[in-house]
């Protein structure tokens, strides 16, 4: 629901204010959802992003002794792992699932966050946090010293969970947070000149097995089924599909609105696209089997994760066209969201062609607060190949960061408003 989002009342900043009408049942503010990327509230009609800015402007309230928040029913999971996953090129992974411990209250104080549990109290002070994202309803949340924790909302949206325990975070920390996760990053982190270390200067993988072709002829037999399929739930607008070299190792950098973005673009591409996939998506031995057919591999989004660096390398190593997300998630609110530090270091360092993709209309179609497709019309444009050079990782500073940032940025909202 678009709650999920603009959970607090943007006139009187109460939380939970919808009712079966989506009006605070604190100043009376009714909300209307005028189309999937615009909403009215008391009339004002404004887009998904104005609004949420509001909501973002909001500060924490401060009570003097209650908590900031205080859930519903949450399952409390852990990670655990569970087999090895194994694929194109000699890919190897580990494959991670989630072992529920109990359902219990979650509550958010200023300085921890707490779990009540019949067996498994926990609290966890904000300092400690090391990583913080959600995943659908599943806040996921990362300290030292134990395995990551998924935190399941079982009766509301956890959207203002995350939002409102990074504020708590920002309050807790002295330094600026320029990135959550998959690590929490501050502003110092970012290197001013480079660094006098030992590195690869080229990035390098072991391979025990070459593929000749993309994928399995499975695979492309599923794909001209999915094209069709497509096609007959919306209209598809691919421009510039030239710009995918027909043979030779590329990078492919989309901007990600809608859980459909990949199927979309792997399908209608002239090459096989070898995307990861959060690691949760293999949960279900269909859709690891699936995926694993399709050339996908799994990341766990939630942390560092070497394998899925090691393999994203193998990739284009053996010459093939690897498909990264920078934004790391899909937007909330129809705009390009920050991208990873982590992704752009790794793309200084491979020194590959990189191609930026701009998908317009794919958040009117399936905006990551909806499980519904609604008929509009997707346009792909894919653009010319950038070279942003080769910089080992040793030797990268923040200005090298930086210019590649803002010249995949540039190049990618061109394409996004071009397809509008």
């Amino acid at each position: 629901m678009i709650t999920d989002i603009l959970y607090r009342c943007p006139h009187c900043a109460a939380f939970d204010w919808m009712d079966a009408h989506a009006t605070c049942t604190n100043c009376g503010a009714h909300l209307k959802l005028v189309s999937r990327t615009h909403v009215a509230i008391n009339g004002e009609l404004r887009t998904v992003g104005a609004w949420y800015d509001m909501i973002q402007a909001q500060a924490l309230p401060r009570p003097a002794a209650t908590p900031i928040l205080k859930s519903k029913r949450v399952r409390l999971s852990e990670e655990e792992a569970r087999g090895r996953y194994l694929g194109f090129a000699g890919m190897r992974a580990t494959h991670y699932a989630r072992r529920p411990v109990e359902t219990g209250i979650l509550t958010l104080w200023p300085d921890r966050l707490v779990f009540s549990g019949a067996h498994t109290p926990l609290a966890l002070p904000i300092a400690t946090i090391t990583s913080l994202t959600i995943e659908s309803d599943t806040l996921i949340v990362v300290v030292k010293d134990r395995p990551p924790l998924f935190f399941d909302f079982l009766e509301e949206s956890g959207k203002k969970w995350e939002d409102c325990v990074r504020k708590a975070m920002a309050g807790v920390h002295a330094d600026r947070i320029i990135e959550f996760y998959p690590r929490v990053r501050f502003a110092h982190d970012y290197l001013k000149a480079p660094r006098i270390a030992k590195g690869h200067m080229q990035l390098r993988v072991p391979v025990h097995r070459t593929y000749k072709r993309d994928s399995s002829t499975l695979f492309l037999v599923l794909r001209k089924l999915i094209k069709g399929l497509i096609k007959l739930l919306f209209p598809v607008k691919v421009e510039g599909i030239e710009n995918i070299p027909a043979f030779g190792p590329a990078i492919v950098l989309p901007n990600h609105c809608s859980f459909l973005d990949s199927v979309i673009l792997g399908t209608f591409s002239r090459r096989i696209i070898w995307f990861m996939a959060k690691n949760s998506e293999m949960r279900k031995p269909i859709m690891k089997y699936l995926l694993t057919k399709a050339g996908a591999f799994p990341v766990r989004r939630y942390t560092t994760d070497p394998s899925a660096v090691r393999n994203a390398v193998r990739v284009v190593q053996e010459g093939h066209v690897l498909g990264i997300f920078p934004e790391g998630e899909r937007c909330w609110d129809n705009r390009l969201l920050p991208y990873k530090f982590g992704t752009l270091r790794l793309l200084l360092a491979m020194g590959r062609p990189v191609i930026p993709v701009g998908i317009s209309g794919a958040y009117a179609l399936m905006p990551r607060w909806t499980s519904s497709i609604k008929r509009v019309t997707v346009t792909i444009r894919i653009g010319e190949p950038i070279m942003l050079g080769h910089i080992p990782i040793p030797m990268q500073t923040l200005s090298d960061v930086e210019q590649a940032r803002d010249s995949l940025r540039r190049a990618m909202q061109n394409l996004i408003g071009a397809g509008v």
